[in-house]
């Protein structure tokens, strides 16, 4: 049985350093080593790992060995220092282009016939046309001209923007929200724990994720607060002052309403300042715990 400090150790001095994914059939570099990927074609073995990789040329003989084969995969695995970003491929408002028959993305094996027109699939063979908005002319190796100008034609590890088609319900989805529930009994009231979130809550507001580039966040923001009851509140932009709705049956919990309770700072900020300044006030005499 061999040691495994001196697998590990072994393969730190073998592996370690820069990593090329375009040589087949290598094994790659254990999660233990210190190592920097350099994407040629090969997906990065941080992003997806085989339990085994000797596999056996029969189900039978695989099930004879009974060694477990799977796929970890690990989609936001974060990069060491050195390697590339993954770059964006949009495929515009047809989307990715994949295989008909199983579904397999483009990749950098897939092979080009009839001139360009057609792809044959690396993984069910199956021959699929290409759309006329992403032809390109072959060389004389059979490479597309545009090869080295599309990551998902180049590398083995790459992003896609998402169509419709790949949101529930074919509908892009919403921005994310924050929902922030304060206790207002009477012990947060008398410990200042109301008082220190609502004085501290407009500096958290300021820092919510934006894109990139914006100057505004788009993230919504909404507020309950609860003891015995539980009170949302109405920060719809039109009203000139917020709106507090109570529901005494926390048993039989329900949004009292439909619009108002998530906003944008942008679009509220005025009422969200006056709401974190009447709550301390609201509870200041309560006795409820």
């Amino acid at each position: 049985m061999p040691s495994p400090i001196q697998v590990i150790q072994d393969d730190r001095h073998a592996h370690g350093g820069p990593f090329y994914t375009n040589k087949r059939g290598q094994v790659p570099p254990l999660v233990t080593t210190d190592f920097v990927v350099h994407d040629e074609g090969i997906c990065s073995p941080r992003f997806i790992r085989s339990t085994i990789y000797s596999v056996p040329c029969t189900p039978e003989m695989l099930r004879q060995t009974a060694l477990p084969f799977a796929l970890c995969i690990s989609p936001f695995a974060r990069q060491a220092p050195g390697e590339s970003a993954l770059p964006l491929s949009d495929f515009g408002e047809e989307g990715p282009v994949r295989c008909n028959r199983c579904k397999a993305y483009m990749c950098p094996l897939m092979q080009f016939i009839d001139g360009g027109r057609r792809f044959q699939c690396v993984f069910c063979k199956a021959t699929t046309e290409v759309p006329p908005s992403y032809f390109a002319h072959l060389d004389h190796l059979g490479q597309r001209s545009d090869k080295f100008q599309r990551p998902e034609l180049c590398l083995g590890s790459y992003e896609i923007v998402a169509t419709k088609e790949y949101c529930k319900n074919s509908v892009f989805p919403q921005p994310p929200a924050f929902l922030f529930l304060l206790d207002v009994s009477y012990n947060s009231i008398r410990n200042g724990l109301v008082h220190i979130f609502c004085s501290h809550i407009q500096s958290i507001l300021q820092e919510l994720p934006r894109a990139e580039g914006e100057a505004e966040s788009n993230v919504r923001v909404g507020f309950i607060t609860y003891s015995s009851v539980v009170h949302f509140y109405n920060l719809k932009a039109s009203l000139a002052q917020p709106q507090m709705l109570v529901v005494p049956d926390v048993h039989d919990m329900f949004v009292p309403l439909l619009d108002g309770c998530l906003v944008t700072v942008q679009e509220a900020s005025v009422l969200i300042d006056s709401l974190l300044e009447q709550i301390p006030a609201m509870f200041a005499e309560t006795r409820e715990t």
